[in-house]
């Protein structure tokens, strides 16, 4: 496997070394994970100076320890210290998988760690709150505990109101404003879970600052028809990779899913006899199924049978690149938009995918359908999270809309 990517010279030199076995499994791993030839060759490069690096301190592979991998990034941090520490991360993965390498210690217990796995249960059990919501509700929850108690036995009758206005205050002094607000609805859930429970003092949940937000003061900002065409016509569909980014924006702008359910779409959510696909219950708690469009449909089509790679993985959309064969993130969905973006004038500004399921949202209410069809497309629970994209039809707006009375005019 040396002879693939190096030289002769080099490939003398690493097969003679005592780390020659290991050092060989690592570059087939990277290759098996269709790593970029220069990476591979950083990457084993790097792995080679930890081998020597530890043999100087006595240190056998089987001994590694984090601690060891710690140490020997910061001594060298002048030298590519993202490539050094990627490279040794990968390298020790590889290892403790094939348990050459013992497993990491298991993370310091925290005294508030019981009663976050129990708000967890509530808001997963009782609540039915969506695993994003969740993450997010447990790192606020953390954060403001570590705030009161730090690493100090968990008191409740320690907690008071000012320490839950200098927790969400702590977010505006370092400039995270918008954060605030999401971190005091957090904290609010998270201390109405503790009051019902009877740990707490209701007092405690009134000191949560409120921030003001005026639903649907706002209009969505849709692309309008010229600029969601271009935005579909700058995608190079000569190309795998291109033909997979069509495929994805089509499914945010015309079907309207959200990012995280496009990475998430499996083969088995495709019904091409049928025509449908299938979208896993998200937020919205419940599946969905919608028809596909001709446009949509032809373009899965054609992914499927030309561009996807050969994999178990049962997702639809996979990576061509490290790691083949694997689903894609939600970043790379939201690459995908951004480069068609980039390209379009007037759409540089959009850094973020929600605007394509607001164009698909306001596309389809626009042809005729009512909130409550919007509503079932989007997989939203209630009609008022619909309800902005009624004001986006202008025409719509202008024929219901009252003329405006005329100075000195007689009204009978």
């Amino acid at each position: 496997m040396f002879d693939k990517y190096f030289c002769p010279r080099v490939v003398a030199r690493l097969r003679a070394g005592p780390d020659a076995k290991w050092l060989e499994s690592f570059l087939g791993h990277l290759h098996h994970r269709a790593h970029a030839r220069l990476t591979v060759q950083s990457y084993v490069r790097q792995a080679e100076l930890f081998a020597g690096w530890l043999r100087r301190r006595r240190t056998p592979i089987t001994a590694v320890t984090d601690d060891d991998v710690r140490a020997f990034i910061r001594r060298q941090l002048h030298r590519s210290p993202a490539t050094r520490q990627s490279a040794i991360g990968h390298l020790v993965a590889h290892l403790r998988e094939r348990r050459l390498v013992p497993p990491p210690l298991a993370p310091r217990a925290e005294p508030g760690d019981r009663v976050i796995a129990e708000f967890d249960a509530h808001l997963r059990d009782v609540a039915g709150l969506a695993d994003a919501t969740r993450l997010y509700s447990r790192r606020y929850a953390r954060e403001f505990l570590r705030s009161v108690f730090g690493t100090r036995p968990i008191s409740w009758s320690h907690v008071q109101p000012r320490h839950v206005r200098a927790y969400v205050a702590g977010y505006g002094t370092t400039g995270r404003c918008a954060a605030a607000g999401v971190a005091a609805g957090a904290v609010r859930r998270f201390l109405r879970w503790l009051e019902f429970r009877g740990r707490i003092d209701p007092a405690l949940v009134a000191a949560v600052p409120t921030f003001r937000r005026w639903r649907h003061a706002g209009l969505p900002r849709p692309l309008t028809d010229d600029q969601y065409r271009a935005v579909l016509a700058v995608t190079d569909r000569a190309t795998a990779l291109g033909r997979r980014g069509y495929a994805m924006i089509l499914c945010m702008g015309d079907l309207g899913l959200r990012c995280g359910e496009v990475a998430a779409l499996t083969l088995g959510d495709l019904d091409a006899t049928a025509g449908t696909l299938r979208i896993a219950a998200g937020k919205s708690r419940r599946d969905r199924v919608l028809p596909l469009p001709d446009r949509v449909r032809q373009a899965l089509a054609d992914y499927v049978r030309r561009d996807r790679p050969a994999s178990d993985d049962p997702h639809l959309f996979l990576r061509d690149r490290f790691p083949a064969g694997g689903a894609v993130t939600r970043d790379i969905v939201r690459e995908a938009a951004r480069r068609a973006f980039a390209r379009v004038p007037g759409c540089e500004r959009h850094t973020g995918t929600h605007v394509l399921r607001h164009t698909a949202a306001t596309r389809l209410h626009r042809a005729g359908a009512d909130l409550k069809r919007v509503a079932d497309v989007l997989g939203h629970r209630s009609l008022d999270t619909t309800a902005g994209y009624a004001k986006v039809d202008r025409a719509r707006l202008d024929a219901v809309a009252r003329p405006w009375p005329i100075a000195g005019e007689v009204r009978s």
